[in-house]
């Protein structure tokens, strides 16, 4: 992951509170496309110049090529406005919470995945286990690309919450570890549109965290066909549990 400075330059007349404005527009757009992670950092004014440090998950995640039509187009009114070229700069390695990015030229399959403190993408490639880029899923639209975001930022809320251990601790992982909670029902309608634009089955995690033996959790079987599941070795190093049927993961409880 790596930190990227954004910066414009106003050379016009045009009020710089609605420059500003367009800037975070556009950095909610880059936000959408998977360019720039972990949320919007605040942007600045220096002079005359509107800057913010955003991270990416690749040195090019920003490049032209990467954009969708609403970021080129965002791009065009603020460089208009400000009658100037955007300019972004890699400053550095972002280390925090670093993962590899996916290099594989046709992945088997992609999980749906994230927690409270990931920083990454919150889908995973299903051959190597890296993350892989928002941008990289061709085909996706821009309501495909708002579900996304939208389920990740409700996942979240829910694992806070449960980290929390107070207020809707229990509320947030049953959203979390029940195939047929609202938060999943959205997030395997997720699943099921990438897998629909990319051709590539995409698998949906499912949280676990109750108060059972690790034998009799073994014993569990798929929530959603009731079929067998646990798998003999880890799948990614990770992954204890897996329906191909209804493409459904999970971990064994660390509650036990």
């Amino acid at each position: 992951m790596y930190k990227q400075k954004i910066e414009i330059v106003i050379n016009s007349d045009v009020d710089k509170e609605k420059l500003y404005n367009d800037f975070i527009i556009l950095m909610s757009s880059l936000c959408r496309t998977g360019q720039i992670m972990g949320g919007i950092e605040s942007p600045y004014i220096a002079g005359d110049s509107i800057i913010c440090y955003q991270t990416t998950l690749e040195r090019d995640s920003l490049n032209a090529q990467n954009n969708d039509e609403y970021v080129n187009l965002r791009i065009e009114n603020l460089e208009q406005g400000c009658n100037s070229k955007l300019e972004m700069k890699v400053v550095g390695q972002h280390i925090p919470f670093y993962r590899a990015v996916c290099n594989c030229q046709q992945p088997d399959s992609y999980l749906l995945f994230t927690t409270y403190m990931n920083e990454s993408s919150p889908v995973d490639c299903g051959t190597c286990g890296h993350s892989v880029p928002i941008y990289k899923l061709k085909g996706l639209t821009d309501k495909d690309r708002t579900d996304i975001e939208s389920w990740e930022g409700d996942y979240v809320s829910c694992d806070n919450l449960n980290m929390g251990c107070n207020v809707g601790e229990k509320w947030a992982i049953k959203q979390m570890s029940d195939s047929k909670s609202q938060l999943s029902e959205f997030g395997r309608k997720v699943c099921g549109r990438i897998t629909e634009m990319t051709g590539i089955p995409v698998y949906y995690f499912l949280f676990n965290y109750r108060s059972i033996s690790i034998t009799k959790d073994k014993l569990r079987t798929c929530p959603s066909c009731n079929g067998g599941w646990l798998l003999e070795e880890k799948w990614l190093d990770f992954y204890d549990f897996k329906c191909d049927r209804c493409l459904l993961v999970s971990t064994l409880t660390s509650k036990s």
